[in-house]
């Protein structure tokens, strides 16, 4: 079963099988530096040499737009050339699924490399060790944010701690959990272009508690996100946020207001007709209805109070 990786909490319980370095070692330990040349996936890198980005901070889903973006779809793509033995369990979720998760916006990934498989097992500790040797300059360069597996997690934004406990509730034996940097997703790396990108900070949230606008990277945000501002009493009374994965009667009526299949499910397209509305209407272009746009779509009639 995939479920979200939670975070760090306590210590886990021994593993079942042979434990891979990336687990046995401790924090501070190296790992063998394997040759840039002919290992894990170096093959189709867009260069070689160079120097890698820097280690990706942690941006946590802001906005929920599941996607294959670019980076995603191919790193998922060459991964499965590369370990046939293994395989792809997805990244889109819907937005209803998981609390802050990155398979929300696009940025996450799901590989199927069981830990109880031997043959899994030897792919993802080959795989995991490749990207995480020689400083990870490869995971740097791919815009890995962090990796989830066999009750560890490592993070790029505290790369010095090394592989830390994962909570034992969602331990992730079954599969291993990339999450990208937003430059990593998009596929807008030196791996994927030969060219070290600066840090993405992707979209900022218009108002606290609200989701972040949806996001294509026309240009890069340079700037962490500051805390948002609440919302004014003129922004309307806050009621059910409506977005991929809601369902019910109100989906159903703004479906029909739209001229979108009235189902009663909040799919792809009537998140396209909502961000289409928004756009009409001046709003932050979340995709959702969200507060803003639920109270334009009441002074329009399309909703109740």
């Amino acid at each position: 079963m995939v479920r979200t990786l939670k975070s760090a909490l306590v210590a886990a319980a021994c593993c079942a099988v042979a434990t891979p370095l990336l687990v046995t070692l401790p924090a501070a330990a190296k790992l063998p530096v394997p040759k840039r040349e002919g290992t894990g996936l170096t093959q189709y890198a867009a260069a070689l040499q160079g120097e890698p980005e820097g280690f990706a901070a942690y941006v946590p889903q802001t906005s929920c737009d599941p996607q294959w973006r670019k980076g995603l779809q191919r790193f998922r793509d060459l991964v499965l050339a590369t370990y046939p033995q293994t395989k792809d369990w997805g990244s889109m979720r819907d937005c209803t699924d998981d609390g802050i998760s990155e398979h929300l916006d696009g940025r996450a990934w799901d590989w199927n490399a069981n830990a109880k498989d031997p043959a899994q097992f030897k792919a993802a500790t080959d795989l995991i060790n490749w990207l995480l040797a020689d400083n990870a300059y490869w995971a740097r360069r791919l815009g890995i944010m962090y990796i989830g597996y066999n009750h560890r997690i490592w993070g790029a934004y505290r790369a010095s701690e090394g592989w830390r406990p994962l909570s034992p509730s969602d331990p992730h034996t079954d599969h291993v959990h990339f999450s990208f940097s937003w430059q990593g997703a998009f596929g807008k790396t030196s791996f994927f272009d030969g060219t070290a990108a600066a840090q993405d900070y992707g979209p900022c949230r218009p108002f606290r508690g609200e989701p972040a606008v949806l996001y294509s990277r026309t240009r890069a945000n340079s700037r962490p996100c500051s805390n948002p501002p609440g919302l004014s009493r003129t922004s309307g009374k806050p009621g059910k946020l409506l977005w991929r994965g809601s369902r019910g009667s109100e989906v159903r009526t703004v479906q029909s207001a739209l001229g979108v299949s009235a189902s009663g499910y909040f799919d792809s397209a009537t998140m396209h007709a909502v961000a289409s509305f928004q756009r009409s209407k001046n709003l932050p272009v979340t995709g959702a209805v969200d507060t803003v746009t639920r109270t334009r779509m009441v002074s329009e009639g399309i909703l109740k109070r």
